[in-house]
């Protein structure tokens, strides 16, 4: 079997879905799904979930991927994140486990459903292009804004979007995220236009 991350994802989807989880795939498979291709992608889906769900999520993925059921539980209870990887390609999937509120909580409200795969039936739950690009400014401002991988998805994702992108909705949430000058300079650096003044 391939270590195809598309296959990857859509796997662990299913699993989500069959256990009624919310859940969004997120990272550089969004960033791709929306922008431009590039050559490394990995998995990283962000799923609501509670501890009296992560037995029932072991007995569902232990098949295929190895996982550590202490970790699991751990993180799931303190809201942070751990990894399935994937037995026959050891490709790793990273589960974030945020609380479902603010941005992480619109990201899903502002969800698409998407067929990534050959098959038109490959659907999945992924990041808005405005939620894709919100969350790679916070990384890109978290890390110093030194990141030319964040840098350029974003631009991306922008230029590749340009004419269905909600302009208004993501500036509204780039304000109460507190990175609408960092939005407003990669809007000018992918050619869009400016906010209206006043």
């Amino acid at each position: 079997m391939t270590a195809d991350p598309i296959d990857i994802a859509l796997q662990v989807a299913r699993i989500f879905e069959k256990l009624g989880l919310a859940y969004v795939l997120g990272g550089s498979l969004a960033s791709v799904a929306h922008g431009e291709p590039r050559a490394t992608l990995g998995v990283d889906m962000a799923v609501h979930m509670q501890v009296p769900v992560v037995d029932p999520l072991i007995a569902a993925v232990e098949g295929d991927f190895f996982v550590h059921p202490d970790w699991m539980r751990e993180e799931v209870r303190r809201n942070g994140s751990f990894q399935l990887v994937h037995r026959a390609t050891m490709t790793r999937v990273d589960i974030f486990v945020p609380q479902w509120t603010g941005l992480h909580l619109w990201k899903w409200q502002t969800r698409q459903r998407i067929a990534i795969g050959p098959d038109a039936a490959d659907e999945i739950d992924i990041t808005s292009a405005e939620g894709i690009v919100l969350q790679k400014l916070l990384w890109f401002r978290d890390g110093g804004e030194t990141s030319e991988k964040q840098w350029r998805d974003i631009l991306g994702v922008l230029k590749n979007q340009a004419t269905r992108i909600e302009t208004v909705c993501l500036r509204d949430m780039a304000r109460e995220l507190g990175i609408a000058s960092l939005l407003e300079r990669a809007f000018a650096a992918a050619g869009l236009p400016p906010a209206a003044s006043g």
